[in-house]
């Protein structure tokens, strides 16, 4: 049981760490609502579930014996980031009677996306998790390993999603939306510019 704290401990420390995970919770729930927030992060969770099921069925260390389809991963990916932050930079600030309608971009996909493609995710379950697996002989245990990224992920950005919607914070943060927005598209363009360039 020590070695799954420690494990839950390193992927919590993972999670905490800001990215494109963290930018895009962000905007969307500051565009969009709580429940915005909360699709958005059942998409990354998503994505999470699809790494482990890669690295169980061992698919995740063919992928990183394969330059070419690893590369295109990468480029995948490093694209999908710039184009996000893009969006994010170019799109007008929206009324107060365009809320209240319905988001044209689905954010579980662009959740699921940013995660899905980042090679720096794949990395880190090929060197940790399918090593860790692989030396655990209860299949309760091998569960629990498998679903504890999912649902560290999905909780760290829960609290972040439950504080950004806090009545006082959100008017903090409505006052300068804009500029917020623009700051997080230019952090994706940087992160996907970083992430295409290895």
């Amino acid at each position: 049981m020590t070695e799954w704290l420690i494990f839950a401990g390193i992927m919590l420390m993972g999670a905490m760490i800001p990215g494109a995970n963290t930018a895009i919770i962000l905007r969307n729930t500051l565009q969009g609502s709580r429940r915005t927030g909360f699709i958005t992060a059942s998409g990354m969770a998503c994505a999470l579930g699809i790494h482990v099921l890669l690295s169980v069925v061992g698919l995740s260390a063919l992928i990183s014996e394969t330059p070419t389809l690893y590369h295109a991963i990468r480029w995948l990916g490093s694209a999908y980031l710039v184009y996000m932050g893009l969006v994010y930079i170019f799109t007008r600030q929206r009324s107060e009677t365009e809320e209240a309608q319905p988001q044209s971009r689905n954010p579980f996909i662009a959740g699921m996306m940013v995660s899905l493609f980042n090679p720096k995710i794949l990395i880190m379950f090929i060197a940790i998790f399918s090593h860790i697996v692989a030396d655990v002989e209860s299949q309760l245990m091998q569960l629990l390993y498998c679903i504890t990224p999912v649902i560290v992920e999905f909780s760290w950005l829960s609290i972040i999603i439950m504080l950004l919607t806090q009545p006082s914070i959100q008017r903090g943060l409505q006052r300068i939306r804009a500029n917020l927005e623009r700051v997080i598209g230019g952090g994706l363009i940087l992160l996907g510019v970083k992430l295409g360039l290895g």
